[in-house]
């Protein structure tokens, strides 16, 4: 088989008096190399910097996310210093979850209804994507921990009775 190579390893020849590029290494000098990077990185920044549409969705997702929560947080504290008992027993602690999710649930229709009104108004403004992705996150699975929490409670009490 000769020469060491696999075979079916393709080989070409170079002309007698050539020699082998050296890997790793640039022709030039350091200040060409440094002046040539330099000169690179400006595209770089830019090439990995997000379109401005996926930094307002980002934003715009945190703003969500804090809107809810904040939402979510009035609900309890208003059942807390209205419905709320002196004492929190089994009953009214689901009671002040309930509240709490039911905060959340109502933001999320909210912004639902927000980007609803908006694609109406103009399609290109709001995604299929962000449409779906909103209702789902700050609506249906608020409601879903609800159910689940619900449920919960509900095999809790039924265990307790007996």
């Amino acid at each position: 088989m000769g020469g060491g190579r696999a075979a079916g390893a393709a080989y070409t020849r170079r002309p007698m008096g050539t020699r082998p590029p050296i890997r790793g290494r640039r022709s030039g000098s350091r200040l060409e190399q440094r002046t040539s990077a330099a000169a690179r990185v400006p595209e770089l920044i830019v090439a990995s910097t997000p379109p401005a549409g996926a930094r307002r969705t980002v934003t715009g997702l945190l703003l969500r996310f804090i809107s809810c929560g904040i939402l979510a947080l009035c609900f309890g504290i208003a059942w807390r210093f209205t419905l709320a008992p002196a004492v929190i027993a089994p009953a009214s602690a689901f009671a002040g979850i309930f509240s709490l999710l039911t905060g959340f649930i109502v933001g999320g229709i909210l912004w639902y209804l927000h980007d609803a009104r908006r694609r109406r108004r103009d399609p290109d403004s709001v995604s299929d994507e962000r449409l779906v992705f909103s209702f789902i996150v700050f609506a249906v699975v608020p409601f879903g921990v609800l159910l689940l929490i619900g449920a919960v409670w509900l095999l809790a009490l039924l265990i307790g009775a007996a």
